[in-house]
């Protein structure tokens, strides 16, 4: 049964191509955008306003939505900033102190003092390659931190497009809504 209808469709297509040609695909647009705009014309003024007034209803959670997500992204960013901030002047005060070890061992002394304390050139040396270590884990991190501090910003650029085009959005259906009602 549904071979048989198949093969009728393909069958009058064939033939519809054959006798209208290949203005076949132009007929079928032009009739078709026919029936949506008497269709569209049928629809009362009334239904459209309450339709369109609706929509609007249904934009507002998404706009708030859209708000807190904005709130929420602008105090991870401040965060994160706070964080990068920290994070830099933690390294630079452990650069001036790994340079300063190592300035102090190219001396080729065999004991330093530090804070009233001493040390051996082989202690200082332990010292410096732990602090080194810090110093690279901590680049890393702050790697990590500009990273994602910028894909927070891009996602609190992409939130605050978002709410704009929401909120034009209502703007326009308000818009609507107020010609319909002057058209009535």
């Amino acid at each position: 049964m549904i071979k048989k209808a198949i093969v009728g469709g393909a069958v009058a297509l064939l033939l519809a191509t054959f006798f209208v040609g290949r203005d076949l695909a132009s007929y079928v647009r032009t009739s078709a955008g026919r029936v949506q705009d008497t269709v569209t014309d049928a629809v009362p003024t009334e239904f459209q306003i309450e339709r369109a007034r609706g929509m609007i209803k249904d934009l507002v959670p998404e706009i708030r939505k859209n708000m807190h997500v904005i709130a929420k992204e602008e105090v991870e960013v401040d965060n994160l900033e706070e964080q990068i901030l920290q994070t830099e002047a933690r390294l630079e005060k452990e650069k001036s102190d790994v340079m300063r070890l190592k300035t102090d061992l190219e001396t080729g002394e065999v004991t330093f003092a530090y804070a009233g304390r001493t040390y051996t050139a082989d202690r200082v040396k332990m010292d410096l390659a732990s602090r080194f270590e810090r110093y690279q884990t901590g680049e890393a991190t702050l790697k990590s931190l500009r990273e994602i501090h910028t894909a927070r910003q891009l996602s609190l650029d992409a939130a605050r497009v978002k709410l704009e085009n929401t909120l034009a959005e209502k703007r326009q259906l308000e818009v609507d809504v107020e010609n319909i009602e002057a058209q009535m």
